[in-house]
């Protein structure tokens, strides 16, 4: 597999906070962590719990007792992010307050394409509404017509003001569509 794949691994799993915290749990515990434990500690609804055990699975590990116990990679992980705040001197914070920008306004480009499609589609479906409406005031039309009409612009311009502000700011949802697709 490599380093690359080790990496991988070690990140994906420090990528939450939940599983970091679950990590320092079980590393708290002498004789390794009950689920009962985590559970309280975390305050997290238990289908949460599974989900973050389940991602964690080759960092830690259970006994016979059903206690959870870190593994050599759970252990090299949690010792990655101990080390992560050794060393970086008295400026870091303007350098975190960059990065922290930087990483919550982007957005990856095919997301950013998707949304790109979705407001150009948007923007024609309001032309043709508005050129629905537009024929029906001024060459008669049934009213109900128009009502609709209306109804569907203003739903239209209201998603297009949505897709515009997460082109923009790359809200969390955006980061939650990319996490899901797999591209983040």
């Amino acid at each position: 597999m490599g380093i690359e794949g080790v990496e991988e691994v070690i990140i994906q799993a420090l990528n939450h906070s939940e599983r970091r915290n679950i990590l320092k749990i079980i590393n708290v515990q002498e004789k390794g962590a009950l689920y009962s434990d985590i559970l309280g500690e975390l305050g997290i609804p238990t289908g949460t719990l599974n989900y973050h055990l389940k991602q964690l699975e080759g960092l830690i590990e259970r006994d016979e007792k059903r206690r959870y116990h870190l593994t050599p990679l759970g252990e090299q992980s949690l010792r990655l992010l101990f080390s992560i705040g050794e060393g970086l001197g008295r400026n870091y914070e303007t350098y975190l307050r960059v990065a922290r920008h930087s990483q919550k306004r982007s957005v990856h480009p095919t997301v950013s394409i998707l949304i790109v499609f979705g407001i150009i589609i948007n923007g024609l479906l309001l032309f043709i509404w508005g050129y629905v409406g537009y024929t029906i005031i001024t060459e008669g039309g049934p009213t109900f017509v128009l009502g609709v009409t209306g109804v569907l612009s203003v739903l239209g311009l209201i998603t297009l003001a949505g897709l515009i502000h997460a082109l923009r700011a790359a809200p969390e949802y955006v980061r939650k569509i990319e996490r899901k697709l797999g591209i983040s």
